[in-house]
Order: C-alpha cells, then structure tokens, then sequence
C-alpha cells in the first residue's frame, strides 16, 4: 500500500484530527496515558506517577506532563 491510498483510507478521520489539532505521532503514548490514568485512579502521587512513568517509558518526566497534558485536553 502507498502513502497516497493509506491517506485516502483514513482522510475523514485525518481532517478531523488536523482540524483538532492532533498530532498523530501521539499514538506513541496510548498505553503511558492508560497507565496515567490507572495509577491516579489507584491515588498515587503525580511526583511518583511522573517519575514511574519516566523510567518505565524511558522519556524525561517533562515529556510526560506534556503528552498528559496533550491526551486529557477536550477536542
């Protein structure tokens, strides 16, 4: 499959994730966020939650608060 017919594949969902302003490169941090959200529901504290993550996921913990950030924004 080309780029070109993947594109029109998934163009509606593409535009609406443009139009929302979605970076698809944040499909990397699905299963980070899911763990996010598991770790506040069990009542962590954010300073572990982002150092846990940080070193599980290999990122700085500043990359984390962003991409939390980005993932728990309304569109």
């Amino acid at each position: 499959m080309k780029q070109y017919e993947f594109l029109k594949a998934v163009e509606s969902v593409a535009k609406k994730m443009f139009d929302n302003g979605v970076n698809a490169a944040d499909v990397e941090y699905l299963s980070m966020y899911e763990d996010y959200e598991r770790m506040v529901a069990e009542g962590h504290k954010m300073t572990f939650i982002f150092y846990w993550l940080s070193e599980q996921y290999g990122v700085s913990e500043r990359t984390i608060i962003r991409a939390v950030k980005r993932m728990g924004r309304q569109v």
